[in-house]
């Protein structure tokens, strides 16, 4: 029983105890001198007094029947919780806990009272708790943590801490954690984070193989005409003809050649290498990078007009948005080839606000279809059969979202597919 219940004990018999001895004195000291009427009147109360007694026994009764169940929920509902709790003095020892933390910890509740939580938790991840502790201290309010503990069988687990003031009413500085083991959850997490890893490997493996076409698209021409300068020099050497004026002629043709060639490989050299380190450079910069490596003779026929009406330059990984642009005018070029609409165009609009860099990407290709739109973005979900990898459209979204903190959107409009990219000025 706790000093409060015991001192509300006390002071209830205290009352009583008054209460009869005012009856008492009211009681004359000698029945033999009360009358009839007297006797009558005083058996009368002493009965009435005695049932009001029965009754206030019987109320008390079932109040205390009715405390003991709730008690009893309540303890049911403190021991089958889904998460652990934990009473800890301000030392860090456990005065108080339920069953769900024994059962995390794998042992028995005697086991862990007045042990430090400490004893729990891995040794490598202790600091993380004391720097959680000190934060709730020092300001005053709950804090969280994420760590390992260790659980049945000195197995770790991974759990989500909480800590709270206990507010305990002996003025007694206590405060409660509240554990609950996120195991699975982080497990999944990681898993889903090696699978996007897996699929951001394999688009750029997709998307390597792009630029691959694209390269050798730039480099047939330049590669035909060394073919022909050599088989000129060739010719005239047979035929005698081959002078110096003639060697000059042919070597100053092969080093401009060559030199655009070697440019082509810097455009595309290091475009996927790790840790590439963020530049400050406009939208409309980065769109003619783009267009750059896509090169003209990648998008014969295709008219690209770019209106451009923003200045500010955003500090970005400027490879990062190029990827994203090569993935969605890759899919209006094929759209366009599809639908063999003439005149192909793809336009680029670049848009500011006082928020916001807003670019949109959009075609004349038919639209893209109303029972797919919703679907074009999950990852495999391809309209390009065996040409397609499914991840282009899913890794510019999740390049977007994560890496600039912005939004990818698309819809239909005058018979072509909008793909717009929107940039917060304050969070790229």
């Amino acid at each position: 029983m706790s000093p409060k219940n015991d001192t509300s004990l006390k002071n209830s018999s205290r009352m009583l105890r008054r209460k009869a001895e005012e009856v008492a004195a009211r009681t004359p000291k000698s029945l033999e001198i009360l009358s009839d009427v007297e006797t009558q009147s005083l058996i009368h109360e002493l009965q009435v007094h005695q049932i009001e007694l029965e009754m206030q026994n019987e109320q008390l009764h079932l109040t205390q029947v009715e405390l003991d169940r709730e008690r009893h929920r309540y303890i049911d509902l403190y021991n089958l919780a889904p998460v652990g709790y934990c009473t800890l003095n301000m030392q860090g020892k456990i005065l108080q806990a339920n069953m769900t933390a024994a059962n995390l910890f794998g042992t028995n509740l005697s086991h862990i009272i007045n042990q430090s939580i400490t004893h729990f938790i891995l040794q490598e991840d202790q600091d993380i708790y004391y720097l959680c502790q000190k934060q709730s201290d020092d300001l005053d309010e709950s804090h969280s943590c994420v760590l390992r503990m260790i659980g049945k069988n000195e197995k770790p687990f991974w759990a989500h801490l909480e800590t709270r003031d206990g507010h305990n009413p002996d003025n007694r500085y206590e405060y409660h954690l509240i554990i609950n083991d996120i195991t699975k959850y982080t497990m999944v997490k990681e898993k889903l984070k090696l699978n996007e890893q897996i699929m951001l490997a394999q688009a750029q493996k997709a998307a390597m193989g792009e630029l691959i076409s694209m390269i050798a698209h730039q480099w047939r021409q330049p590669l035909n005409n060394l073919a022909l300068i050599n088989q000129d020099m060739y010719i005239k050497l047979e035929l005698g003809k081959l002078d110096d004026k003639s060697v000059y002629a042919s070597h100053e043709k092969i080093d401009q050649i060559l030199q655009f060639m070697s440019k082509t490989i810097d455009d595309f050299r290091n475009f996927f290498s790790p840790d590439q380190p963020k530049e400050l450079i406009t939208i409309e910069e980065v769109v003619e990078c783009t267009l750059k490596i896509i090169g003209q003779c990648y998008v014969t026929n295709i008219a690209i007009n770019v209106h451009n009406n923003s200045k500010t330059a955003l500090l970005i990984h400027k490879n990062s948005l190029v990827q994203v642009f090569l993935n969605i005018i890759g899919n209006a070029k094929h759209a366009l080839e599809s639908s063999l609409v003439k005149p192909a165009i793809i336009t680029i609009i670049i848009e500011e606000t006082a928020a916001s860099i807003i670019t949109t990407i959009r075609d004349n290709g038919g639209g893209i279809p109303e029972a797919i739109i919703d679907k074009i973005a999950l990852p495999y979900f391809t309209t390009k059969g065996l040409m397609g990898t499914g991840l282009g459209l899913y890794i510019s979204q999740t390049i977007i979202e994560k890496y600039f903190s912005g939004a990818l959107t698309w819809y239909n409009k005058n018979q072509g597919a909008c793909f717009v990219i929107t940039l917060d000025k304050n969070h790229v």
